[in-house]
């Protein structure tokens, strides 16, 4: 065993339910925004269970990069736990991005959309500390932030568009907003 393999491996206990997100939705999407947002140029692999259980990823190239198994293993763990105990609707996809360099969190809402992304750059062998709680209370934690923000913003239904789900933007979609007068 080297250095930066772990001395014990995650698992949680197998309780709970995953999500109901359709695979279409979990998949659509994921390679653009990695490579164009989180690992340009650099390798990635990321992945999440389907509903029924099933693991499904995506990587970098066409030669499938996939990170060592102990990395794989940690990734799956954490993705597992985080879709049983606080999926909030949606549902999490867990890897490594930036050439395996750092692990990699991303929440789909319920629509399939991305929402919230979370990057940890600290060393395999310190990320071996964390727990699944600690994953957990993190990603709770994020998820509190981006529901504040939602509700800061007051979005309508009308406001929002289902990418992944083949909706299209209009072309103004990122520049319009609603009418705010300053008192």
């Amino acid at each position: 065993m080297t250095d930066d393999q772990p001395k014990v491996i995650i698992t949680d206990s197998g309780a709970g339910h995953l999500h109901d997100l359709p695979e279409p939705w979990l998949r659509a999407r994921v390679r653009g925004w990695m490579e164009i947002n989180e690992s340009p140029d650099l390798f990635y692999w990321i992945g999440t269970y389907t509903a029924d259980g099933k693991w499904i990823f995506c990587s970098s190239n066409a030669d499938r990069w996939v990170p060592k198994d102990y990395r794989q293993l940690y990734a799956r763990d954490v993705c597992r736990h985080l879709d049983r105990q606080c999926a909030f609707g949606g549902a999490w996809l867990a890897g490594w991005i930036q050439g395996g360099r750092v692990f990699y969190l991303l929440w789909k809402d319920g629509n399939g959309d991305i929402q919230i992304p979370i990057e940890c750059d600290k060393p395999f062998i310190a990320l071996q500390k964390y727990t699944l709680s600690d994953w957990e209370r993190h990603c709770c934690s994020a998820f509190k932030v981006y529901s504040e923000w939602r509700r800061d913003l007051e979005l309508t239904d009308s406001q929002q568009v289902n990418v992944a789900q083949g909706e299209k933007m209009s072309p103004t979609h990122l520049a319009e907003s609603p009418d705010i007068t300053l008192p």
